[in-house]
């Protein structure tokens, strides 16, 4: 066959595909376990024989095994690269049997190291497609085989079954997936963590660095998913424009952190508007971080949570799936009550550097005298929000960017626009403070959520005035198309597939114990209270239609319970073409099958050749053992006689006394 010889390295590139879609490697690891399949690929392509250097292959992949295991980047990544190499070793080497088995099994150990490191959808995509590969694999060796005993044109194997055989599986296992018992410790070694690149892109960060450097790519990964009760309409839920993160108190030079003094933010004992409260969905991350409405009340399970730097909420323990929490707040509650701060904590808060006196210089040029901190946070604000905002980060390489940003290009991102007035207000004796987040996702009306991606990340401003923390925004209102902004439009198909990913997650990943159970006493319940409402028809009516389907299912097994005749009707491979010349030439009575194909050979001389081959077959299998070939070739030619019409001559259809 063509194409026989490239089956082998199928289930491999699956494999690797499977590892790309997860994300959790670097580019790097990537061209490394992408090289050894391409060169693979190449001898394949070229024919080459490399035999005679397996000894020197062997050796370089030992080598290279040795090199990687001494750069200490653990033990998991160590065995993938090698895995790979190994493989592609395999495939530019001459292989048998044996040799094309262990590359199924090199496929599959490669496979199973992604599946565990990832639950989301797109990943079953991958593990049907590496199920097809493999199969297809497994049924080519087979089929080449059986196929050496065969005489006469080889066929291919039936690779047609294979969407059948996957569909039944998907069906088998999306059974078993409902009546056995969960198993919910997901496993994702702590060496693939956190290795795919992120710098340059937007997102989510517990500190703030403005001389980060160029641009800002973005970046649409789900972080958090938010849901309110079914039936709510997404305008009941307010107060929700900023998720609040981690505050940011600590400035050195150009750099905000946590401070340690920070407490986790006190509810107000003021309720400015009822309370308000949804399902969470926070995807993993690596900080770790919730990010929360303002006015936060009650997060539940509140076991699973610790108290962080910078008056943060984080995770207890590092989550490798979404994790659904019940989050209640009160809406339109901005206000963080916090009535003392100690006079270590004010100068803190009031600190500035040698690199913060062009703050000073703009914080008393925007906003004149001495005006009350509410009237002078309105006055910043409003004056930086006519300053332009960019993802192009036009002052990040320069020496001082907060002197670059007020002074020279008055654009940048929501970073520069928060440090800037952060910084004018201590100057001023406020103390102030940054705090990273998000801002509201777009709605997704086809799964009824609201999407946080990490494009909407945000940074914006707390002071503190009269023993709250108040919140100042001086972005600009307009940034709000991409990453640091608001939502940005969505199409329909990214909007039906994000909907897909989350009820695979609800319905998939977080099926639990619990849901089983209940899924298991709403049958029971509907079955307990089912009644039965349909009358019965009249007894003879009950009895026509017994006598009727009875019938039916004689007529359509008639085949099962009447004995075979003899002749070629006893041959099972020549029943398809006793059904289509019945009517043209029926074997006689004592006919043999050879004696009855050569009578339909004078019929259609044209088809001589093949009814000749047909009978030696036939004879084959009824003398000699099995031959598959024969049914194949009785089908062929009851295809053939399909439509064709006796000539209207007596002595062309005659049948033998």
């Amino acid at each position: 066959m063509r194409f026989s010889r490239w089956i082998d390295h199928l289930p491999l590139w699956v494999a690797f595909g499977a590892a790309v879609s997860t994300g959790i490697y670097e580019s790097g690891e990537l061209a490394v376990m992408a090289l050894p399949l391409a060169a693979a690929a190449v001898v394949e392509a070229w024919r080459w024989d490399l035999s005679r250097h397996h000894r020197w292959l062997e050796a370089g992949a030992l080598v290279f095994f040795l090199a990687d295991l001494a750069r200490g980047r653990g033990i998991f990544p160590v065995a993938i690269h090698t895995l790979f190499v190994l493989a592609g070793l395999r495939l530019v080497l001459p292989r048998e049997l044996p040799q094309r088995r262990q590359l199924v099994l090199m496929g599959f150990l490669l496979f199973l190291t992604t599946a565990v490191s990832t639950t989301d959808l797109v990943f079953l995509l991958w593990a049907l497609l590496w199920l097809g590969s493999a199969a297809a694999v497994l049924l080519q060796q087979s089929w080449e085989a059986s196929a050496r005993h065969r005489r006469g044109a080889p066929v291919h194997p039936p690779y047609g079954g294979l969407p059948a055989w996957m569909g039944a599986t998907l069906v088998l296992g999306a059974g078993f997936f409902l009546i056995l018992p969960r198993l919910n410790a997901g496993f994702r070694p702590r060496a693939f963590a956190g290795t795919a690149p992120m710098a340059s892109r937007a997102g989510f960060g517990d500190q703030v660095d403005l001389a980060a450097g160029g641009p800002i790519e973005p970046n649409p990964e789900v972080v958090l998913r938010i849901a309110p009760p079914p039936g709510l309409a997404p305008a009941a839920l307010p107060g929700l424009d900023l998720l609040r993160g981690v505050a940011l108190e600590r400035v050195e030079g150009m750099r905000w952190s946590p401070g340690d003094l920070t407490p986790l933010p006190a509810r107000s004992p003021r309720t400015t508007s009822a309370g308000a409260h949804a399902e969470f969905l926070f995807s993993p991350s690596a900080q770790g971080i919730l990010t929360l409405p303002y006015g936060t009340t009650r997060v539940e399970p509140d076991q699973l949570l610790r108290r962080g730097g910078g008056g943060s909420l984080r995770w207890r323990f590092p989550r490798a799936r979404p994790v659904p929490l019940d989050v209640a707040w009160s809406a339109g509650d901005a206000e963080l009550p916090e009535p003392w701060l100690s006079p270590r904590r004010l100068d803190h808060l009031r600190e500035l550097g040698p690199d913060h006196e062009a703050a000073r210089r703009w914080s008393l040029r925007l906003a004149p005298g001495d005006p009350p901190a509410p009237e002078l946070a309105r006055g910043l604000e409003r004056a930086l929000r006519g300053f332009r905002y960019t993802l192009d980060n036009p002052s990040g390489r320069a020496v001082n960017p907060l002197e670059d940003f007020l002074d020279r290009t008055q654009a940048g991102h929501c970073e520069y626009f928060a440090s800037a007035m952060a910084l004018m207000l201590r100057a001023r004796g406020v103390p102030a403070r940054v705090v990273n987040g998000f801002r509201l996702g777009p709605w997704i009306p086809e799964g009824g959520y609201f999407r946080v991606s990490q494009d909407q990340a945000h940074s914006w401003v707390e002071y503190w005035d009269q023993g709250r923390w108040h919140v100042a925004d001086p972005t600009p209102a307009g940034a709000g198309q991409g990453p640091g902004g608001g939502p940005a439009a969505l199409g329909a198909l990214t909007r039906w597939l994000d909907t897909l990913r989350y009820h695979w997650d609800r319905h998939v990943v977080r099926f639990s114990d619990q849901d089983q159970v209940e899924g298991l006493s709403w049958i029971q319940s509907r079955l307990q209270g089912w009644e039965w409402h349909w009358k019965a028809p009249p007894a003879p009516l009950s009895w026509g239609l017994a006598l009727l389907a009875a019938a039916w299912i004689a007529w359509r097994t008639r085949s099962l319970w009447r004995p075979a005749s003899a002749g070629p009707g006893a041959i099972r491979a020549l029943r398809p073409l006793l059904a289509r010349t019945r009517h043209l030439a029926a074997p006689g009575p004592g006919e043999t099958a050879r004696a009855w194909l050569l009578r339909l050979a004078a019929l259609r001389p044209e088809r001589a050749g093949a009814l000749l081959d047909l009978a030696d077959r036939v004879e084959a299998q009824a003398y000699g053992g099995r031959d598959g070939a024969a049914s194949a070739l009785a089908k062929a030619e009851a295809a053939a006689w399909r439509g064709w019409k006796a000539p209207t001559s007596p002595s062309a259809v005659q049948r033998p006394s």
